[in-house]
């Protein structure tokens, strides 16, 4: 039996993979609310015809009208999160279209730069040349 001024590392160690299992579980939750947004979106865009009647080059022309609500936004000191949202939705319209998820493309390009060498320069990360 522990002494009241003992360590008891077999409680730490319980307590930390309770912690790690309570993170896994919140995770796994706000995992599952994005996926169910997700699809709140896709039905949204199904819906009001923005899959079958719109096409990619319609979609990216949002896109690029979102992305200058976002710059205006961001050069006016804004809140930004309407606009990333409408971005979101944009992308998610396009990933439909044409048979993808977000978390695939993400996946993708993370796997392209996770190793990518460069430098900062003028708060942009410019990558080394191969």
């Amino acid at each position: 039996m522990n002494k009241p001024y003992e360590h008891n590392h077999d409680n730490d160690a319980r307590m930390k993979m309770l912690d790690e299992s309570q993170s896994r579980c919140a995770f796994r939750q706000q995992t599952h609310a994005f996926y169910l947004l997700v699809q709140k979106v896709v039905k949204w865009h199904h819906d009001r015809n923005l899959i079958d009647g719109s096409c990619d080059k319609d979609q990216v022309l949002k896109l690029l009208q979102e992305l200058g609500e976002l710059s205006d936004s961001v050069c006016k000191n804004e809140d930004i999160k309407d606009d990333i949202g409408d971005m979101l939705v944009v992308m998610i319209n396009i990933c439909e279209r044409n048979n993808l998820s977000l978390r695939d493309c993400l996946q993708v390009a993370y796997d392209d730069i996770k190793h990518r060498k460069g430098k900062m320069v003028d708060g942009i990360f410019v990558k080394k040349d191969d």
